[in-house]
């Protein structure tokens, strides 16, 4: 079992990885999540696992 943390600053960069991740066989676990960072950007977050 692998797992994965993709991460990135825009939605759309994300979902770019996320799709790319899915045609290697990785099914995204629980939703998506965001942390802000101390210089006020926010930052998505999406784990992935291939079993």
């Amino acid at each position: 079992m692998e797992y994965i943390i993709l991460d990135d600053f825009e939605m759309d960069s994300l979902q770019e990885k996320v799709n790319k991740y899915i045609k290697d066989g990785y099914h995204p676990v629980g939703g998506l999540a965001t942390t802000n960072q101390k210089d006020g950007f926010v930052e998505y977050l999406q784990a992935m696992i291939k079993e």
